[in-house]
């Protein structure tokens, strides 16, 4: 007889799924301001608040993937051609940011969107699930990232982090530091 127990993979899948499904739309989600009438680069959506709504809701897996599609999208707005008018953010009732003040709030908004993904992925997803979805996100945040303007200055933020990364390692194990003792 078939048990009726649900597979023990199917949350983990469906989690996944929904961590996906929700990047797709944090990739594209802050813009919505301008089908709000709340003007381009609003400070309500072109910050963390989209990706905190599903946390009050308890949707982790929804938050997860907002999160850094929300990330991955301010990251990219950082690198305007000219940080004037359309391009600084704008508070509500309180007018635009200066050039200063909407680089800074863009860059902190980025960057915590995307420790709240990682956070909330590493108490979500198991090891293999979140390595999965891992790839799957850096996929489509270089797809995104490829075709905006200002995706390019992150690509190579983020090349030479990476490689700044690896050749510390590297040097750390020459050295010997970098291996476990045995």
């Amino acid at each position: 007889m078939p048990s009726t127990e649900p597979s023990p993979a199917l949350p983990t899948a469906l989690a996944a799924l929904v961590t996906l499904v929700a990047l797709a739309v944090g990739l594209t989600l802050p813009d919505v301001d301008l089908r709000l009438g709340l003007g381009h680069r609003s400070a309500l959506t072109h910050s963390l608040l989209p990706a905190l709504l599903p946390l009050v809701w308890r949707q982790r897996a929804a938050a997860c993937g907002i999160a850094a599609g929300v990330g991955v999208h301010l990251a990219a707005d950082c690198f305007p051609r000219r940080m004037i008018g359309y391009a600084t953010v704008k508070l509500p009732l309180l007018g635009a940011l200066s050039p200063l003040e909407s680089y800074a709030w863009l860059a902190l908004n980025a960057a915590a969107a995307l420790l709240l993904a990682a956070w909330c992925a590493r108490r979500l997803h198991a090891p293999l699930a979140r390595a999965l979805v891992g790839v799957a996100a850096l996929a489509a945040a270089l797809r995104y990232l490829w075709h905006d303007p200002g995706g390019w200055p992150v690509l190579a933020l983020v090349g030479a982090a990476t490689v700044a990364v690896v050749r510390g390692r590297s040097s750390s194990r020459a050295r010997g530091g970098g291996g476990p003792k045995g």
